[in-house]
């Protein structure tokens, strides 16, 4: 019957637990994530910083269209960049810090939405990149951006090619690149969480019950099997502890206390003391040197705003 009792309470106890560790996971901090607005659409364009289509502004127009239709469709910002020759020379690294900064400048930080680098500035060799921020990092994975990167690929040039861009050959590739973010925005599987974190920022992105979350704390599918794991090794820990003491101390059943005392005979005594007074000296020591806060510097870095997360491509 103890042992039958001892079991309930043992079940009981790893239950309560159990529940503690999922109300703990599904805590988090503010969350950061800004919902996309229709109101914003027009953001969503092609930015021609190349003069490509400046012979061609019916081109052009049909292409913003398109691309504001995909962001409708997908509640997402989308922005399309053709660079000029100022940023032949950019390396890979200052070409992705580029593309967050110039799409958390048109759009916001912490918001739904791709920008698209389409590298005709003439580096060689080309280095294409979609940054993506908010809920498009967990649903277009490295794999599907590299698919789409494949499809486009026979719209565009080599960097080794002495074949002309054609105005016509890039607006189809944009047209692809729409038709592909609408087609992998339905696809499975997708990320649990994107955690874009570094030593001196934590920002994890993910989707619960249908709702984009970009918080400063980690996500349930990230916190609760270090919640777990914690409870296993402080279980392993504490058996340890109790077999060892176990084997180098024999327990005993209590003593009983009427063994020691006789009944009737037992008498107690009070001793009480008695706060009469106090004096205290006090003595002022002299310091030459000043007290203050304590200093803390940051390293500086690339940009990192909103949240983000990269895919790149050369050509």
């Amino acid at each position: 019957m103890k042992k039958m009792s001892t079991a309930y309470i043992v079940i009981a106890f790893v239950v309560l637990l159990a529940g503690l560790n999922f109300i703990i996971a599904n805590q988090s901090s503010k969350n950061l994530h800004v919902e996309f607005s229709d109101d914003d659409v027009y953001k969503s364009c092609v930015v021609d910083e190349n003069g490509i289509f400046d012979n061609d502004q019916s081109l052009l127009s049909d292409l913003n269209e398109t691309v504001r239709e995909c962001a409708r469709k997908n509640k997402l910002n989308l922005m399309v960049f053709l660079p000029d020759q100022t940023k032949r020379y950019y390396s890979d690294d200052a070409v992705e810090e580029f593309t967050d900064r110039y799409y958390d400048q048109t759009f916001g930080e912490y918001t739904d939405g791709i920008l698209y680098y389409i590298d005709i500035s003439g580096k060689r060799p080309a280095y294409d990149v979609i940054s993506k921020s908010g809920s498009a990092s967990i649903i277009y994975t490295e794999a599907v951006c590299q698919r789409i990167y494949t499809s486009l690929d026979k719209y565009l040039p080599s960097s080794y090619s002495s074949e002309p861009l054609e105005p016509e050959k890039l607006g189809m590739a944009i047209e692809s690149f729409c038709q592909d973010i609408t087609d992998y925005n339905s696809d499975r599987p997708r990320m649990s969480y994107y955690d874009d974190s570094d030593f001196y920022n934590h920002d994890y992105t993910y989707i619960k019950n249908g709702k984009t979350y970009i918080t400063k704390s980690p996500p349930p599918a990230k916190k609760l099997p270090r919640l777990i794991f914690a409870d296993l090794l402080g279980a392993v820990v504490a058996l340890i502890i109790f077999l060892v003491t176990k084997s180098r101390y024999k327990f005993k059943n209590k003593t009983n206390p009427r063994l020691y005392l006789n009944d009737g005979i037992s008498s107690f005594s009070q001793v009480s003391d008695v706060f009469q007074g106090t004096h205290t000296t006090k003595t002022r020591i002299e310091s030459s040197s000043g007290g203050g806060g304590g200093h803390r510097s940051g390293g500086g870095g690339g940009y990192h705003g909103g949240s983000h997360s990269h895919s790149g491509h050369h050509r």
